[in-house]
């Protein structure tokens, strides 16, 4: 049977009000467990404490008598004299008796009773110090214990004393911690031995339990705990009546008791409400979305209640709503533009994936940017077209920028189609520095071909006077034209390196071998400068296909740089391993490092800090590393030291099968 909108309703107002008796009934049981586990903790506590302070209270009271026996026998009093000074100077303490050494009473003094009543004979041996617990005439109960005195280091006999412990548990009952709680000592038996009123023993005997039962004494429910002394001579029982500790929930009644009322009013103000202010706009609303649904989705609504009918109808409107969206957001994502959208304060709101991945940014780092943050200004807000404009976006890159104008229910936004013109920017430089390195390479080959044989003649003739003159003034000049031919010599050598087709056959080799052989031939000159050349691998023998001769000639640029930058007694460390498809020489050194202003342009062509430098080996051994499949790249702090990283992308072993 379907039941109406109205009785469903009221069947939820039903079950709103059985709510707040269900929670009242929820809260009452936890609080009561609360309530009552707190005080079984509390109680636990307070008669672990109790027993402490019986147990201190003993030993202070021993500790006290010791320490006045010494004093009093010292000052050469007699045995009866101590015990009386004792009797009435340690609070309790009321009467005592002395034994010799073997045992046999030989003296004993009361403040309570003319004949004190002490055992003729006690076997001290073995014994603790606490002989037993007795009675008075009164039932108050008491205890005697015993306390060793020495002579020369020997026992000469023992004194015995009775401490009343009705002062002591009066103390005690007066600090209990609330008055409806009863506190009973007893012994190990049970029997009890002192009670809260500070009656002392009827010898009744109590069972000890903890936690919420009837009491023996008090004929009550309680709540109850017990703790035994560590000696096990007497133990501490502490109960309180369960209606006193249920005595908050009280308040927690009657509370809940106004809260309840209210909330029933409430719910019968709610339901005057529903009924008179929300039904009729219901069935408005109803009619007006069914007849909107069947003009413009013709979905077709079921039947059913006045919510049913309602809810078909918004599921179709959201379904198509959810279409379009998805059509719209797949236009705005999957578009080949870049795509910025700017709020009328022009601070960004959204930006498409394109945006995201050809840029490598996050959305979270665009989000909320001002325009004049991405591009240096703001631009009105019209319909502009920069066919090249310079974006910051994570870098600054140049784009075309269209800047369009868009009006969706009364908002303004600012959106931007941004097409990116770097890569054309970059890819025209690089085609007119190619060219220009085309026409230096031929410019260079030429003019290394014309210097070459003047040079060799010069070189020669220099060499022939070295060889033959006499003069030894004629000879150093002659010396000095041959060493500057040379460097002349070298630095067209390197001409012909930038400007000569890549040459070599390619072959299988080991890394390791031939940086070893590049280290040994710049030893002498490491060994002149004393600077220290240390090199690993991890490698293992492994092989690599590449070309022999630019793998040597970068290395032994690359570490003759790494000698001259040190200055005597340094260090040049060279480490090689794979990293992947790659093998990666490192090469690091402590010297004087690169200033950060000449970073830039340690790779251009005839650009060197060395006083007689070429500036040809680094852009060379460049060439000869990006031809081989990898790269250069260099790391420096200033004073500290510069480190050179050498990538070759090489095959494996021809053994391994690869």
């Amino acid at each position: 049977m379907k039941l109406s909108l109205k009785a469903r309703i009221l069947l939820i107002l039903f079950f709103l009000t059985l709510i707040p008796l269900v929670l009242y009934f929820y809260h009452y049981t936890a609080m009561k467990q609360k309530l009552l586990g707190d005080r079984l903790r509390f109680h636990t506590l307070y008669a672990s404490s109790v027993v402490s302070r019986i147990e201190l209270f003993l030993e202070r009271v021993m500790s006290d008598s010791a320490s006045l026996i010494a004093a009093y026998r010292s000052a050469g009093l007699s045995e009866k004299e101590t015990i009386w000074r004792i009797t009435g100077q340690v609070k309790g303490v009321f009467e005592g008796a002395y034994y010799d050494q073997d045992g046999i009473l030989m003296t004993a003094v009361s403040r309570e009773s003319t004949e004190p009543a002490f055992e003729k004979f006690v076997d001290f041996r073995n014994r603790s110090r606490i002989l037993e617990l007795e009675y008075t005439l009164y039932k108050e109960p008491f205890l005697r214990f015993f306390v060793p005195y020495m002579e020369d280091g020997f026992v000469s006999g023992y004194y015995v004393f009775s401490l009343d412990l009705s002062l002591f548990w009066q103390s005690v009952v007066s600090s209990k911690p609330a008055p409806d709680v009863e506190v009973f000592l007893t012994d190990i038996s049970g029997n009890v031995l002192a009670y809260s009123d500070l009656r002392f023993s009827e010898m009744k005997k109590i069972s000890f339990r903890k936690g919420i039962y009837n009491s023996e004494v008090s004929g009550t429910r309680v709540v109850g705990v017990y703790t035994t002394s560590a000696d096990k001579d007497w133990t501490v029982v502490v109960e309180e009546p369960v209606s006193s500790v249920l005595q908050p929930m009280a308040d927690f009644q009657k509370n809940a008791l106004v809260a309840g009322s209210v909330f029933m009013m409430g719910v019968g103000i709610f339901a005057m409400i529903v009924f008179i202010r929300i039904f009729r706009p219901l069935e408005n609303l109803k009619n007006y979305i069914i007849s909107w649904e069947r003009e413009n989705i013709s979905g077709g609504v079921g039947s059913g209640d006045e919510v049913t009918q309602l809810s078909q109808a918004f599921e179709h409107l959201i379904r198509r709503l959810e279409e379009d969206r998805k059509l719209y957001s797949s236009l705005f994502e999957n578009t080949l533009d870049g795509i910025i959208v700017f709020n009328v304060e022009r601070r960004v709101i959204d930006v498409n994936r394109t945006i995201l991945d050809q840029y490598k940014v996050s959305k979270e780092e665009l989000i909320g940017r001002s325009m004049e943050d991405l591009i240096g200004e703001s631009l009105p807000l019209t319909s502009i077209f920069f066919s090249e404009k310079r974006i910051n976006l994570n870098g600054d890159i140049y784009c075309q920028l269209r800047q369009e104008l868009l009006r969706i229910e009364g908002n303004q936004y600012i959106l931007w189609r941004i097409k990116d013109v770097s890569q054309e920017k970059e890819l025209k430089v690089l085609l007119e520095q190619t060219a220009k390195l085309s026409l230096a390479g031929e410019i260079a080959c030429s003019v290394a071909h014309q210097i070459n044989n003047p040079l060799a003649s010069i070189m020669g003739y220099a060499e022939s006077i070295m060889m033959s003159s006499t003069d030894p003034i004629a000879g150093e000049k002659a010396e000095v034209i041959f060493r500057q031919a040379q460097k002349c010599a070298e630095t067209v050598r390197k001409l012909l390196d930038v400007g000569r087709p890549f040459e070599g056959k390619p072959g299988y080799i080991k890394p390791e071998e031939i940086t070893i052989e590049a280290i040994n031939m710049l030893s002498p000159k490491a060994k002149r400068k004393g600077v220290r050349v240390e090199f690993e691998s991890s490698l293992n023998g492994e092989k690599i296909f590449t070309f022999p001769w630019q793998v040597e000639q970068v290395l032994i640029n690359i570490i003759d740089n790494a000698i001259d930058a040190v200055r005597p007694g340094g260090r040049v460390q060279i480490s090689l391993r794979r990293e992947g498809s790659y093998v990666l020489w490192r090469v690091e050194d402590n010297g004087t490092g690169i200033p950060n202003s000449e970073l830039t342009n340690i790779f251009k062509p005839f650009y060197t800090t060395k006083e007689y430098g070429t500036g040809l080996g680094l852009p060379l051994a460049r060439r000869f590393i990006r031809n081989l499949g990898g790269d250069i790249n260099i790391r420096s702090r200033e004073g500290k030291g510069t480190t050179v990283e050498i990538y070759i992308s090489g095959g494996k072993d021809e053994n391994s099968g690869s």
